[in-house]
């Protein structure tokens, strides 16, 4: 009897022992929650570095899809832009009000005539005033229908030469209100081009000063390059409008003393160095450089 209770006291003693030996310690439970604190840490951080990359690529993308139709509507117009000797161009180096010696400052503006469809008052018509401007940090684009010379009684038609441009619409070359104007691209706020000529050389004035002294139906003139400064419109919130003014003034413009090749270097430069203006934003802000070629006159 006594053997018995002994032998069942000694397994119940070895049951509690085994019993013992599969728990866990209190060391060991706080050790297993700071692993999985760690994990949990590490799980969250990939997710919050993954949702900024999506966000910064939707932002690129954003900006890409507005930067492509411009670049579009552009290669149209310059397509067809009426290069005759007898009509005007508004341009940078070509005698331009509002400039200092014909190089505008900050940004630029661009008016033409262009076989391209347009719209004014008085309706619609085959050939247009095109002309380019940045007015409140927003790119817009003016496409003023005109009929040619005697075609209509009462609408303003083509001007030839020695009338121009600026004495006959003066919102084509400077920021006087025009209700023909439309924003194209209003998160573009740097506005800028330069001229490649046939020779090869980059220009601010639109003709081969080698040779010519005129525009002269842009005959001296292969291809216009264009620079752009653009923000997507979520960041674009974060910076106000006075503070966006002052960086895109503080982008040199194109000329004869700076490359137009450097040209976007320095403008990053001025991104990366702009300390008054929130990294977040800041950081969004895309640099365009494309060039276009001039059909050749027939």
């Amino acid at each position: 009897m006594l053997k018995a209770e002994r032998g069942f006291l000694s397994r119940s003693i070895e049951i509690k022992m085994r019993t013992r030996e599969t728990a866990f310690t209190l060391t060991e439970l706080l050790v297993s929650i700071a692993i999985l604190a760690a994990v949990v840490l590490l799980i969250s951080r990939l997710f919050v570095f993954a949702s900024a990359i999506t966000t910064a690529g939707s932002k690129r993308i954003e900006v890409d899809g507005q930067i492509r139709p411009l670049f579009e509507r552009l290669a149209v117009d310059f397509g067809q832009m009426v290069k005759r000797s007898d009509v005007d161009f508004f341009g940078k180096g070509s005698s331009a009000p509002n400039s200092v010696g014909g190089l505008m400052n900050g940004n630029d503006q661009l008016a033409f005539f262009s076989v391209v469809p347009g719209y004014s008052t008085a309706g619609a018509g085959p050939i247009s005033l095109v002309a380019y401007r940045i007015s409140s940090n927003k790119l817009e684009r003016m496409a003023k229908a005109l009929p040619w010379n005697g075609a209509s009684m009462t609408d303003s038609p083509v001007v030839f030469l020695p009338l121009t441009i600026s004495g006959n619409w003066l919102a084509a070359t400077d920021t006087s209100a025009d209700g023909d104007y439309e924003s194209i691209a209003p998160y573009i706020f740097r506005f800028e081009y330069c001229y490649i000529l046939k020779t090869g050389n980059l220009s601010v004035v639109p003709w081969d000063t080698a040779t010519h002294t005129g525009v002269s139906g842009l005959r001296d003139v292969a291809a216009i390059s264009i620079y752009l400064a653009a923000i997507d419109p979520k960041s674009r919130v974060l910076i106000n409008e006075t503070a966006l003014t002052a960086l895109g003034n503080s982008m040199n413009d194109v000329s004869p003393s700076v490359n137009p090749g450097n040209l976007l270097n320095q403008w990053q430069t001025v991104l990366d160095s702009a300390t008054n203006i929130p990294r977040t934003p800041r950081l969004a802000i895309r640099l365009y450089e494309r060039s276009f070629a001039l059909t050749p006159k027939r």
